[in-house]
């Protein structure tokens, strides 16, 4: 069992802190030991989904085993739920996967298009920058391992409007942002549901109905 010593404690209460100012609902510390992997995550990656073929998702980031071997080696994580501007309908949410892959002129065509370009909005805006500033303040708290996921694509090339992610669409080979780009933690392997389950605390289900959740994980070592 990993203990938690007053350093950490100190450290762990200002990344929270951080975490809130950044835009995070809440952010919290547990041992690396409570998060749930398993090898089957990546087939939601492979079979559809439209970030498969970006930087920060499978094949190109380490695949489920070795993170598996990798995560043995850090001690703590801290979960971060993020703010959302995103609230889905019932149609929506029960139509997201086919909606991502048809496109039409109907008015629930057009209601998805929205929700997709507030996705887009908060991960570029908010959700990663702000991961990316707590992996920071790790590193300079002395956790020189300290490493951060994101919930999802990377939306970093996301064009003006938010509705296309340049990588994604146009499957360019080289990325712009190589420095700041961090692997899907879905792509890693990570039941974030299962984790938190684990943990004593629920993520909604689909159909999502209003407000979804999107966490990130900050590596800290």
């Amino acid at each position: 069992m990993v203990r938690l010593n007053d350093s950490d404690e100190k450290n762990f209460k200002e990344l929270r802190s951080l975490a809130l100012g950044l835009g995070a609902n809440d952010a919290f510390v547990v041992p690396a030991s409570e998060i749930v992997l398993e090898n089957r995550t990546v087939l939601k990656c492979r079979f559809g989904c439209i970030g498969y073929i970006s930087h920060v998702c499978p094949p190109l980031i380490p695949t489920v085993d070795e993170f598996r071997t990798m995560l043995q080696e850090y001690s703590w994580v801290m979960l971060v739920d993020w703010k959302t501007s995103v609230k889905l309908d019932k149609d929506i949410s029960e139509m997201f996967t086919r909606l991502s892959f048809e496109s039409g002129g109907s008015e629930l065509d057009k209601k998805y298009l929205e929700q997709m370009k507030n996705i887009i909005r908060d991960r570029k805006e908010i959700i990663q920058p702000g991961t990316l500033q707590l992996e920071k303040e790790a590193w300079k708290m002395g956790y020189a391992m300290a490493f951060g996921t994101f919930p999802g694509m990377c939306t970093l090339c996301a064009s003006d409007d938010y509705t296309t992610v340049d990588c994604v669409e146009k499957g360019t080979s080289l990325c712009k942002h190589y420095t700041a780009i961090r692997p899907c933690l879905m792509g890693l392997g990570i039941r974030l549901d299962k984790t938190l389950e684990k943990l004593g605390l629920d993520l909604p289900k689909f159909p999502v109905l209003g407000i979804p959740q999107q966490y990130t994980i900050v590596l800290l070592d």
